[in-house]
């Protein structure tokens, strides 16, 4: 005779999911999920629209709100510089100063025919000209731009190597770099109350892109949904142990089952994740790893373990002895 069913682990399972729920819904799952499989990610397109992942490399200056997103694909750096100003956005590489001078630039704007991008020389101190009035080479290979109630964003793609004297190379090691914007929609106008910054870049290492940017977990989560989880991992657990148990008690009487060669196959696999998961999670909180990848890797072995005990109590522990357990109030 079965004993009567107990109705906490179903509740706990229940309770559990709806955790579940809540966490991937606070997190936006369904969005970057949607994202991730219909956007270009990881495939660069000049349309002045910078999509999650599609750039390698992200540096963004809090005080002014400008963006620089850029790649080194082959012989050839492409970019994407973004600000809240609807007018002309700048980037420019190096120069030996004073100030702007000698900086080879990228300058550009939106407006109602299109995106308009060329590439200048910093030929004063405080203003620049097109390459090609100096006599030297248009170096854009592509260009492109989008003007939003965001700000104005423009991509370009221009090779390495300098050409002639209006060049400045992209190497490596430390590139002077600065930046500017204003709501004019020209070549021309200066700066005044745009924004602008300045900054040394390695552009072949970094700084790297925010991995969250075009993955499906973010960089970090907030403490509600740490607790969320944490609630719903001990439920979820308790609820499989328990129902677990239930399942293993309807086993008919007689002899301990035969030791199937499926279940042991499982449980070494679910031990080999267990163990690759506790042992990421551990080396994970010695580099101070993003909280995201922690909770995941932790949750892992937990469920792994949770399988584990599933499959040892279903395919090599005596149903007797589990009901003892249960009447020990043992929950698994």
């Amino acid at each position: 005779m079965t004993a009567p069913r107990d109705r906490l682990p179903l509740v706990s399972l229940a309770l559990g999911l709806l955790l579940a729920a809540l966490l991937v819904f606070s997190l936006r799952l369904p969005q970057r999920v949607f994202a991730l499989a219909f956007s270009s990610g990881g495939v660069h397109r000049l349309d002045g629209v910078v999509s999650p992942g599609e750039y390698k490399f992200r540096w963004s200056d809090q005080a002014s709100g400008i963006t620089f997103d850029w790649s080194i694909v082959g012989d050839r750096l492409i970019g994407a510089a973004s600000s809240p100003d609807t007018g002309w956005v700048a980037v420019g590489f190096g120069g030996e100063g004073p100030l702007m001078y000698g900086a080879d630039i990228v300058i550009g704007y939106v407006d109602a025919t299109g995106a308009h991008v060329e590439a200048d020389f910093a030929n004063t101190p405080v203003s620049h000209v097109a390459k090609t009035a100096l006599g030297g080479h248009d170096d854009l290979l592509g260009s492109a731009g989008l003007t939003t109630r965001a700000g104005t964003t423009i991509e370009f793609e221009r090779p390495l190597a300098a050409r002639d004297s209006t060049d400045r190379a992209i190497a490596a090691g430390q590139t002077h770099v600065i930046f500017a914007s204003a709501d004019a929609k020209d070549f021309t106008s200066y700066h005044a109350g745009g924004h602008k910054a300045v900054a040394l870049l390695d552009l072949f290492n970094g700084p790297p892109a925010a991995a969250g940017a075009g993955a499906l977990l973010p960089d970090h989560i907030t403490d509600v949904q740490i607790m969320i989880a944490t609630w719903m991992a001990i439920l979820l657990i308790f609820g499989i142990h328990g129902v677990a148990a239930e399942w293993t008690e309807g086993v008919p009487d007689g002899p301990t089952p035969e030791r199937s060669g499926v279940a042991v196959a499982l449980i070494a696999v679910l031990m080999v994740v267990e163990v690759l998961a506790l042992a990421t999670f551990a080396i994970g909180v010695a580099k101070a790893a993003p909280v995201w990848l922690l909770g995941s890797t932790l949750a892992l072995g937990l469920f792994a373990l949770a399988g584990i005990v599933v499959l040892y109590s279903r395919a090599f522990v005596h149903w007797e002895a589990t009901r003892a357990e249960r009447d020990d109030g043992i929950p698994w």
